[in-house]
C-alpha cells in the first residue's frame, strides 16, 4: 500500500482529500500523514519516505506564520536540494487559486509533476487526483510483484576463512577488485566467471570470524547489497569416515541442518539428556540433479592435477549428502560419530553452512539459491590437523568455478 503525506492548512480542503483517498481509492488513513506548515512537512519527511505528496501551495512556514503563495514553492525547491529530507516520489500540487496555477505550473511539470486546480464544488480535481493515485498504486504492486524482481549478480561466493579459502577463491581467474560499501566494515570482491560467450558476475567475501551467525549475517548483507542469483559457500569440512573419503575429496550439502538444535534434559538417573530436533534445508532439487552428473567426471582428476602443492594420494572423489552444523570445532572421533545417530546418511561436519541456506530461503525477494561445497580437510577426530587444508580449499573452490561456467 503506498504512503502519502498531505500538506495541507485548510480544514475544509483536507477532509475533501482524505475522503477521496478514504472512500474513492481505499487507501487506510494510517497511510496518510498530515502537515499543516512547512515545518511540519519537513520534520515528518526526514524520517519517513512518502510515495506521494499533496501539496498546497498557500502556506504558512510554522505554526503561527502567514500563508504564503511562495512557501510552497520553497519548499518544493528545498525537497530537491536537502539531503536529510525524503524526496517523494511523486507530488501534485493543489491549489485553490487559478492564478498561482497559471504562475506556478511550469515549474512542477519540468519535474514531470502536476499542479491542479482545486474548486470545491467541482469534481474535476478529484478525478485527476485519483488517476494519480490508481497509477502509483498499480505501480506499486508491480513493484512488489516477485516475477519483476530482478538479481544484479549471477553468484556471491562466501567463505567462513580468509585464508586459506577466500585466497583460493581468489586465486580464480576473475579480474578480481576491491569493492567498499559506504557504511559497511566489510571489504567486498568483484570479478567476472568467463568462459568462451558465457560470462558470471560474481562477488566474495569472508566474515571477520567462523560460525554460523557470522556467515548468516554476511550472507543477509550480501543478499541485500548485491542480490545474487546463487549464494554459495566454498571451503572446508570435516569428512564422515564411513564414507569412503579421503583428504580434498569434494563434500556437496543436498541439506545443512544445525546439529545443536533440539532440548537438553535431566534423564530419572541424573544424566543429561539430549533430544535433537533438527530442521534441515534442502538444496534445490534442480542443482542436486546437475550435480550429481559430476560424481564421476573426468573434471575431477584435472582439478587435483592442477594443485601445485601438498596433496595425497588418493583419487579427488565427490560426496553429495547432509552436512550438519556445530558452532564448535570438533576434534573427538566419538563425538562427531553422535551426530550420525540422527542422521545416517550424513557426510560431513562444519560450522556455517546451515546459516548460508537459512539466510537464502529467509530472504526478501527475490531469493538466492544456497549452494555449499566444501572438501575435506580432516575427520573430525584427535589427529586433525592442517596438513590438507590448502588443497581442500582449493578443490572446493576449482569444483564450483568449473560447475558455475558449465552449469549456472
Amino acid at each position: 500500500m503506498i504512503n502519502i503525506i498531505i500538506v495541507e492548512d485548510n480544514v475544509n480542503k483536507l477532509n475533501k482529500i482524505q475522503e477521496l483517498i478514504k472512500n474513492e481509492i481505499d487507501v487506510p488513513l494510517h497511510n496518510v500523514s498530515i502537515a499543516k506548515n512547512v515545518k511540519a512537512a519537513k520534520i515528518i519527511m526526514r524520517n519517513t519516505t512518502f510515495d506521494l505528496m499533496i501539496l498546497d501551495l498557500v502556506l504558512p512556514l510554522d505554526e503561527d506564520d502567514i500563508e504564503n503563495p511562495e512557501n510552497g514553492i520553497t519548499f518544493l525547491k528545498t525537497i530537491q536540494t536537502n539531503p536529510t529530507i525524503n524526496p517523494p516520489i511523486h507530488i501534485v500540487g493543489l491549489t485553490g487559486f487559478a492564478d498561482l496555477r497559471e504562475q506556478y505550473a511550469e515549474e512542477f511539470t519540468k519535474y514531470l509533476w502536476h499542479l491542479v486546480e482545486y474548486k470545491e464544488d467541482e469534481s474535476d480535481w478529484q478525478e485527476k487526483l485519483k488517476e494519480i493515485l490508481f497509477h502509483l498504486i498499480k505501480v506499486r504492486k508491480d513493484f512488489l510483484n516477485p516475477i519483476n524482481f530482478k538479481y544484479d549478480f549471477d553468484i556471491a561466493i562466501i567463505t567462513a576463512l580468509n585464508n586459506p579459502e577466500l585466497d583460493q577463491v581468489l586465486k580464480i581467474s576473475a579480474n578480481w577488485e576491491r569493492f567498499a560499501i559506504e557504511n559497511d566494515a566489510t571489504q567486498y570482491n568483484i570479478g567476472y566467471f568467463e568462459k568462451e560467450q558465457k560470462k558470471l558476475k560474481v562477488v566474495c567475501a569472508s566474515p571477520p570470524q567462523m560460525g554460523m551467525v557470522a556467515s548468516a549475517t554476511l550472507a543477509m548483507k550480501i543478499i541485500n547489497s548485491f542480490k545474487p542469483k546463487y549464494i554459495v559457500m566454498t571451503g572446508m569440512a570435516a569428512g564422515y569416515y564411513g564414507n569412503d573419503l579421503g583428504f580434498g575429496d569434494i563434500l556437496i550439502a543436498d541439506q545443512s541442518y544445525d546439529g545443536t538444535s533440539g532440548k537438553i534434559s535431566t534423564l530419572a538417573t541424573g544424566e543429561k539428556s539430549f533430544s535433537p530436533n533438527p530442521t534441515p534445508i534442502p538444496l534445490d532439487s534442480d542443482l542436486k540433479e546437475k550435480f550429481r552428473g559430476y560424481e564421476n567426471d573426468k573434471i575431477i582428476s584435472k582439478i587435483k592435477r592442477g594443485f601445485n602443492g601438498n596433496k595425497p594420494n588418493t583419487e579427488l572423489k565427490i560426496k553429495i549428502g547432509p552436512l550438519v552444523s556445530v558452532p564448535f570445532v570438533i576434534q573427538n572421533k566419538d563425538e562427531f560419530l553422535s551426530y550420525k545417530v540422527n542422521q545416517r546418511k550424513l557426510i560431513g561436519l562444519e560450522m556455517e553452512a546451515y546459516g548460508i541456506f537459512y539466510s537464502a530461503y529467509n530472504a526478501p525477494n527475490p531469493k538466492p539459491k544456497p549452494i555449499v561445497i566444501k572438501s575435506v580437510c580432516d575427520f573430525g577426530d584427535n589427529e586433525k590437523g592442517d596438513n590438507f587444508q590448502i588443497y581442500a580449499a582449493y578443490t572446493s573452490a576449482q569444483f564450483f568455478y568449473e560447475f558455475a561456467l558449465n552449469e549456472l
